[in-house]
């Protein structure tokens, strides 16, 4: 029933009624949340054949990056989803949380039950239902490798990443979750480099500024003097924010999305400001823009900023202008860098690599175009490095390359001296930093 008046009210002229269509669409998630413990459907688990093993592998169809943020995963060993793809935001969020995922499976649900024996392995990539004693044994000795590994890397935690001729680089941490903590200690990192703020707008409604600021001074309380890099909400596309994203978009990616939507929808980004402006005064606090196209984006959220501030100090109430920086993932703004007065840059290489080879991110059809192979990416970030470098301003890499040792090495040769990179990922990172040179040979 739910499905035929959402349906309806798609396709009303009235725009209260197109409205209203969301609301329902959030409702039927909520509705099964409740019967089924997550917020998705057609759902299979899986028990962990380990000993007192409480955990579960979760098979599904797809998995929004709402949804995710508003499931508990603590018994959860594995996520096998049958239509996401491996570079989607889910994915992303499954990595910072360390749950395995493999996405893009080819598995008929109706042809498994909830007591096979069944290994999932997400470095190569596959789903092993009912396997032989020889292939268990195999699986055996490469998690007992695999654990020692991880016990290795953990001992690197607390210490800085130094790389084999002496240069230090910085290894920030990636924030999805502004609801909770980060589950590591600061003295793990160097600070946060990214902190998703969109996902607290996907919960139904859109937070206040009060809200807002208890969130943002819970994370740099957290810090404990560290840097803290807050995004503006980066909303569009696959994450949509009821009442604020336009529905109907015919490539929401290529439409309103980041900066774009937040000066579309200038209060509700004035009221993110003003809060973040208020944080700033709690510590060492960075705000970045991103999806930046033209300079003159910078310049409009940097006048909204001080206006807000202005305000403030006003009313008597703590606030300060922090550094202004934006994402590079758009391909034009990485390609003319030196007309864009932002404050520091960081380098979001999932969508760069997106709008570089015009292969969706989220599409499994396409996922074999979607990689960072390609040596034009690899111009693109040294020479954004090379002119951050020459005007002494920072630049950083985000996006999934950062927390992939295997790019570990180019990354520091093309001169970047900052990651940003899940919980799950700083161990490794620091282990392949002590393992690498700055300069190639």
């Amino acid at each position: 029933m739910l499905d035929d008046l959402i349906e309806e009210y798609d396709t009303e002229e009235d725009s209260y009624f197109r409205a209203r269509s969301e609301d329902l669409k959030d409702l039927k998630l909520r509705v099964l949340h409740n019967l089924n413990g997550v917020g998705f459907s057609e759902i299979l688990k899986i028990a962990d054949n380990q000993a007192n093993s409480s955990e579960q592998i979760i098979i599904t169809k797809e998995l929004t990056p709402s949804q995710f943020i508003e499931t508990n995963w603590e018994n959860c060993s594995g996520i096998v989803l049958i239509n996401n793809s491996p570079n989607s935001h889910v994915a992303i969020l499954a990595k910072s949380r360390g749950i395995p995922m493999l996405t893009g499976a080819d598995i008929d649900l109706n042809q498994i039950s909830s007591n096979a024996t069944v290994i999932l392995d997400c470095i190569k990539g596959d789903f092993i239902i009912e396997p032989d004693q020889e292939t268990v044994g195999r699986y055996n000795n490469i998690i007992a490798k695999y654990r020692d590994k991880k016990d290795y890397e953990k001992t690197l935690l607390e210490k800085p990443a130094i790389t084999e001729d002496g240069v230090t680089i910085q290894v920030q941490l990636n924030m999805d979750d502004l609801l909770n903590s980060p589950e590591l200690p600061p003295e793990h990192c160097d600070g946060i480099g990214l902190t998703r703020t969109e996902f607290i707008f996907t919960r139904g409604y859109l937070p206040n500024e009060e809200e807002q600021f208890q969130y943002y001074a819970k994370l740099i309380q957290w810090a404990k003097g560290k840097p803290v890099t807050f995004r503006t909400m980066d909303a569009g596309g696959d994450k949509t924010i009821p009442q604020l994203t336009p529905k109907h978009e015919v490539n929401p990616f290529l439409g309103l999305r980041g900066v774009r939507l937040s000066l579309a929808n200038e209060q509700v980004f004035r009221t993110q400001l003003r809060a973040l402006a208020r944080a700033s005064s709690l510590g060492e606090v960075k705000i970045m823009i991103p999806m930046v196209t033209e300079n003159f984006e910078i310049q409009a959220v940097r006048k909204l900023l001080k206006d807000e501030v202005a305000k403030l100090l006003d009313r008597g109430i703590e606030a300060k202008i922090p550094q202004l920086g934006m994402m590079v993932e758009v391909p034009i703004a990485a390609l003319q860098i030196e007309n864009f007065d932002a404050d520091f840059y960081s380098i979001g290489s999932n969508d760069l690599i997106q709008y570089l080879t015009s292969a969706s991110r989220d599409n499994p059809a396409v996922v074999n175009l979607y990689h960072a192979e390609y040596p034009a990416l690899w111009k693109l970030i040294a020479a954004v490095a090379s002119h951050g470098n020459a005007v002494g301003r920072e630049v950083s890499v985000c996006g999934n390359i950062a927390g992939d040792t295997k790019y570990t090495s180019k990354l520091l040769a093309a001169g970047i001296r900052c990651l940003s990179v899940t919980a799950t990922s700083i161990a490794p990172v620091k282990a392949a930093v002590r393992r690498a040179r700055s300069i190639l040979n």
